[in-house]
This record gives structure tokens, sequence and C-alpha cells, in this order.
């Protein structure tokens, strides 16, 4: 009798826990990315194909990934990508390099599941631009981990999700310029859209939304 009153215990005390992560009210207050303004540039990727680092899941974003290609322990949460930029509404493509890390420090309680990001975009003959924020996967990783509990599998329910900074870090900011570029200034966006043949790796279809001011 008393090992199953231990047991139900031990089960209540993880449905309980499980819960108070999913329904967080500190995430639902932060559900959602600040707005941009200004002339807002955008451009699409498809990530995934060519980085070296740390492998961007849930498990890698709490430090638990085993998949990583830095082996110097000061750079093992790095993550340095070189993607080409699509580009729409009549954009010129775009080649950037892309170095990213954990966020220190990550916390389930404080839906903090974050990098902290820098971009270096280079336009050929036109100039370049420098970019630093972070994004936070706190939505995402919730979506997905109540669809597993339901059964379906690790299946985040969106189309799209705009990637608020993480906080505490401040806004995303494009910081400096060069060619003509040099006087620009603004924000950026990330969004992240699930892929049905790989739902637990974070990267996906990615867009960056550029604000120029």
């Amino acid at each position: 009798m008393k090992a199953l009153v231990i047991i139900a215990g031990l089960v209540i005390g993880l449905f309980a826990g499980t819960t108070v992560l999913l329904f967080n009210p500190i995430a639902f207050a932060r559900d959602g990315a600040a707005g941009l303004s200004g002339a807002i540039r955008s451009f699409s990727w498809q990530g995934g194909a060519g980085y070296e680092g740390l492998a961007l899941t849930p498990a890698g974003l709490l430090g638990f990934g085993a998949d990583r290609t830095f082996d110097d322990p000061g750079i093992g949460d790095a993550r340095a990508e070189v993607v080409a930029l699509g580009s729409d509404a009549g954009n010129r493509p775009a080649l950037a390099v892309r170095l990213s890390a954990l966020a220190r420090p990550n916390s389930l309680l404080q839906a903090r599941l974050g990098m902290v990001t820098a971009w270096n975009i280079v336009w050929p003959g036109q100039g370049s631009l420098l970019l630093a924020g972070s994004e936070n996967f706190w939505t995402p990783v919730r979506d997905g981990l109540w669809s597993a509990l339901r059964g379906r599998g690790f299946q985040p329910g969106r189309a799209s999700y705009a990637l608020p900074p993480v906080p505490g870090l401040g806004a995303n900011l494009i910081v400096a310029g060069s060619g003509e570029f040099a006087a620009v200034r603004g924000g950026f966006r990330e969004e992240y859209s699930p892929v049905d043949d790989a739902p637990g790796d974070l990267v996906g279809l990615r867009q960056l939304d550029l604000a120029i001011e």
C-alpha cells in the first residue's frame, strides 16, 4: 500500500510539474515577437544544411544535446552557419554568416530556451550589415511537447513562429553597415517554420525580416 501511495505521488507530481511548464503564465506573457517598424525586407533560407557546432534541437537548447561538432569546451555550445538568403518582393539575394550560442541561463521555468546571434550579411558590390540579437524557442518547444504528450509525436502546431528575443537581452538590432548600408539602423526578427520530416530540428524553414530605418 505504501508503495502505491509513493507511485501515485510521483505520478501526480510529474503531471503537476508538466502542467506548470506547459501552461507557464510567464511564457504566455512573453508569447510573441515585437512588431517591426520601417521598411521591411524579408529573406528566407532552408536551415540545417551547412553548419558546424551545436545541433539546434530541444535537447541542445537545454545543454543536453550530444550532437556537437566543436570539440573545444569553450565553443561546445556555439553554432556557425553560412547561408544564402533568398529574396522576395524584388530584394536582391545575399550571403550571410550566422554565429550563435546558447543563451545563459536557459530555463524551462522562466520560459527561456534561447540562442544569442550575430549576423554578417553581404550584398556583393553593395555593402554589408552586422546584426546582433537573440531568439527564444520556448513557444515551438512547448507546442511540440504538448503534441508529444497527446501521443502525436513532437510536432509544433503552427505553420510559422515569429521568435521573440530572449527575455532580458534587449531588442534585436542592426548595429552597423558598410557601403550602401553605412548609415542604416533598425531592427530584425527571425521566423521559424517546422518541417514534417524533421519536426525536432528547430532550424527548419527560416525567414529573416529586416526593418530598416
